[in-house]
């Protein structure tokens, strides 16, 4: 009888599994085989293909439905508002930082560089292209791929509770993410460890990944203007 059982926990496990890895090999192709660095400027159509494509061929393979994904219109409440509301607060927080506390930080993407070089450069338009092409592959494959596709992994085929498969890929989509920014600067890293639970728990309460996919861009857009455009420190 166990060994009638040991093909079936394998092919449990092999969804779930597939999944984890693919997501890894597609991050590492888009991170660690990119020749660019980042506001190297141009849109960057691998991250597209490395983030979208194969994880919706995945997808499809394994018959995880689209509507776990995250991909739907997100659920407005007092309860979510509120949330987003402190979301708003942290955001000003964080550009309040960049503004005046983050000169070494910011110094490390200026590369030695003045501001007013950078602005005749063009450096923050070309951040701005760089990461409209990274950054919605970003939250798609972590809040939409990731997080949804592991929950419904987990609670298919392990009959895992939803709200304990919710915490489970929070903490993994958390792991993926701090994991991918150990390359740059430790600040970077240290903040993933509370931002990405924090995205994760908007899309679980919203049921959507947008509102997390906006708050990223506004975190990304508040860090492009203190790095490459304006600053008073």
């Amino acid at each position: 009888m166990p060994h009638k059982d040991q093909p079936l926990s394998v092919k449990m496990a092999a969804p779930f599994c597939i999944l984890l890895l693919v997501v890894l090999l597609s991050q590492v192709v888009g991170v660690y085989v990119s020749n660019s660095f980042l506001a190297s400027g141009g849109f960057k159509g691998y991250w597209i293909l490395s983030r979208l494509v194969l994880p919706f061929i995945v997808v499809f393979l394994l018959a995880i439905p689209l509507k776990h994904l995250y991909f739907s219109r997100p659920t407005i409440n007092r309860e979510t508002l509120i949330f987003m509301g402190v979301l708003f607060g942290l955001l000003l927080c964080l550009f309040i930082y960049l503004q005046f506390f983050a000169a070494d930080y910011l110094s490390h993407y200026r590369h030695g560089r003045s501001l007013e070089g950078l602005r005749e450069s063009g450096a923050f338009q070309r951040f701005l292209i760089f990461t409209a092409s990274t950054i919605i592959g970003w939250e798609i494959i972590h809040r939409g791929f990731l997080l949804g596709g592991g929950q419904y992994c987990l609670t298919k085929h392990y009959k895992v509770n939803p709200a304990a498969a919710a915490v489970i890929m929070t903490i993994i989509v958390c792991i993926f993410e701090v994991l991918f920014h150990i390359k740059k600067p430790i600040y970077e890293a240290v903040g993933m460890i509370f931002a990405s639970p924090l995205l994760s728990c908007l899309t679980l309460k919203t049921r959507s990944l947008w509102p997390a996919l906006t708050f990223h861009l506004l975190i990304e857009l508040a860090f492009g203007f203190s790095a490459f455009y304006y600053s008073v420190s």
